[in-house]
């Protein structure tokens, strides 16, 4: 089967395979021809023997046979010598034959060079490389078949080759339609003298090196994730082959050792690199639980590491470092944490003597305590009504001498006398009544009774109540009220709030002043509420006054009321009432700009009994 040129596939020139089998026909006839002529010689010289000389029959017997004998040991010789060149020409054929078996069972083509004629012989194997069939091309056209990067890598192979013999090149051949792309490696050895020096001749293999070439690329790829994820993990990672050479790094482990990235180049030893790496280590110790490998290190910049170290299967070492700052701290935090504790529990232990002596320190001072509430009651009990009698006997003639219900008394001073009486008398019973409430308060004895009234009429029997002192004082009362619901309250106490904060407005209003209810509903996310306020155009209050107010016996000192008269329980009084009803008291004011007493009080009351209990 010819290929291009008329060259079969078997690889071999037709020179070469017609040069052994033409020289052994053409041997055998002139050995004969050389034995013939020799035998001729023989029986010329025999026959002229004979005719000039008459011998014996032995030498005529003799003059025959020795041609007859040497010729044929002649023969025999040669078909000796010929059997044996043609043994050792099909043994030569044989092993070529072998090896060039092997060489293509191994996927290695064969080709030869022809330097002067730029000719290159190619084997089946080696043609298939480059999509031909075997035999003869030229050398351009396998020029032109290599890639372009690759032809001057070639054209300088075959320039050394030439001189030095040596041929040794590696390029790849691109695809042809429907095939892949092919690495090739050409490996050869000059022969033959050329005219000009050198070799004429280069004859060598073909090694298709594709996979090898694809594996080698998925090497440097897996190789180039592995350096990736390497690189982008928070640890510090190193690794060192068996000979304690280093082989990678990542920038943290740079990072954490403070390393010079000179320090850290492929190759150098592991013990250089770590004694640099020791200069950045404050302190080191090994790994809670002793696991074996491990151990923890402080940094110089105050960080912590964890660094691990684990042999490789080729006997090399992985050192990976994690920053267990954050772990660290928090077990320090917890370290301290288990220490105030144990700390506490000592004094807890150390004080619960002192904690048993107070409890019963406490039992004792809450049975002397509650001797003290029942004596108290009794003591107001007894109060309430020893002297309330005296008082309304002494109120109420007071009253019948300043009014002279009898007659003139004589003296005009004997009037304003008893008109003092009077007065300081219905002090102390409104005083007596305002502690007796209060006390009912704080004991939760105070029972109020809810049912729906009319805000505006108690409004107004207030007002009427104090218009007379407020007629005195010179005063305006101002009544402010839109339309409004009636409103779940205990008439008595409501009353009482808005009598105390009238009152209150009026002391403090000089003359010309005015004082003004106002009432208005508004809706609460709890339901509706209706809001009720005093506004007075009096002294005021100052701020650090305000706190003090509505606590049990406090009073502002001012020089306006130092002229007036007051218990020091009518805020407090007022601001127990009204959160009684599930309000709240709300007192603004500022120095000479008046004070507007104010509170919310629900429509109606969500839990009644709970109100009236007021416990």
């Amino acid at each position: 089967m010819a290929g291009r040129g008329g060259h079969d596939l078997t690889g071999v020139t037709p020179e070469r395979r017609a040069r052994p089998r033409a020289s052994a026909p053409w041997r055998r006839p002139a050995v004969l021809r050389a034995t013939l002529a020799l035998l001729v010689v023989l029986a010329a010289a025999g026959a002229y023997r004979i005719g000039e000389v008459a011998p014996g029959r032995l030498e005529i017997l003799a003059w025959f046979l020795v041609p007859v004998v040497a010729a044929a040991t002649l023969v025999m010789l040669l078909i000796g010598e010929l059997r044996r060149v043609e043994r050792i020409q099909a043994a030569r054929n044989d092993s070529e034959q072998r090896f060039r078996t092997a060489v293509e069972a191994a996927r290695c083509g064969i080709w030869e060079w022809d330097l002067a004629d730029d000719r290159i012989f190619m084997s089946e194997v080696t043609a298939s490389l480059f999509g031909w069939r075997s035999g003869h091309v030229d050398g351009q056209q396998v020029l032109d078949r290599v890639a372009p990067g690759h032809r001057d890598d070639m054209r300088d192979a075959l320039s050394t080759a030439a001189i030095y013999g040596d041929f040794d090149v590696s390029f790849r051949v691109p695809p042809l339609a429907g095939a892949r792309p092919v690495w090739i490696d050409f490996r050869g050895r000059g022969f033959g003298e050329s005219p000009d020096g050198g070799f004429a001749r280069i004859v060598g293999v073909a090694l298709d090196v594709t996979e090898e070439r694809l594996a080698q690329a998925r090497a440097q790829s897996a190789e180039s994730r592995l350096r990736d994820a390497i690189e982008s993990t928070s640890e510090a990672f190193v690794l060192w082959d068996r000979n304690g050479r280093l082989v990678m790094c990542n920038t943290n482990f740079r990072s954490y050792f403070q390393l010079a990235p000179e320090r850290l180049k492929a190759g150098v030893g592991r013990e250089q690199v770590e004694r640099a790496a020791r200069l950045s280590i404050r302190q080191e110790s090994p790994a809670p639980g002793g696991r074996r490998g491990v151990r923890e290190a402080q940094l110089s910049d105050g960080r912590w590491v964890q660094v691990s170290e684990r042999p490789t299967a080729e006997g090399g070492l992985v050192v990976t470092a994690a920053d267990i700052t954050v772990l660290k701290t928090q077990e320090e935090a917890r370290r301290i944490k288990e220490e105030e504790l144990r700390r506490a529990v000592i004094n807890l232990e150390q004080s619960q003597e002192q904690l048993s002596e107070l409890a019963r320190k406490y039992e004792a001072e809450k049975i002397r305590a509650e001797q003290a509430s029942q004596a108290k009651s009794d003591f107001l009990a007894n109060m309430s009504h020893e002297l309330r009698t005296p008082l309304n006997a002494i109120n109420g003639f007071s009253e019948i001498m300043a009014g002279e219900m009898y007659g003139p008394m004589g003296d005009a001073r004997y009037r304003d006398y008893a008109r003092d009486i009077l007065s300081s008398g219905q002090h102390l019973l409104a005083l007596i009544n305002d502690i007796l409430d209060m006390s009912k308060i704080e004991a939760g004895k105070l029972a109020l009774r809810f049912e729906p009234v009319c805000l505006e009429e108690i409004a107004e029997d207030a007002l009427r109540l104090v218009r007379n002192r407020a007629d005195a004082a010179g005063l305006s009362l101002v009544l402010d009220f839109v339309d409004l619901p009636d409103v779940e309250a205990d008439h008595r106490a409501l009353k009482q709030v808005l009598l105390n904060l009238l009152s209150n407005a009026i002391k403090f209003t000089p003359r010309g002043g005015r004082v003004t209810v106002r009432a208005e509903l508004r809706d609460d996310p709890l339901g509706q509420r209706v809001r009720i306020g005093v506004q007075d155009t009096g002294i005021g209050i100052s701020p650090q006054d305000l706190e003090r107010l509505a606590r049990p016996f406090e009073q502002v000192e001012s020089q306006h009321s130092k002229t007036t008269q007051g218990t020091g329980l009518g805020l407090a009084l007022t601001k127990s009432l009204v959160e009684m009803h599930g309000g709240l008291l709300d007192l603004k004011s500022a120095p000479g700009q008046g004070t507007l007493a104010s509170f919310a009080l629900p429509v109606r009351q969500s839990r009644p009994a709970a109100g009236a209990a007021a416990a």
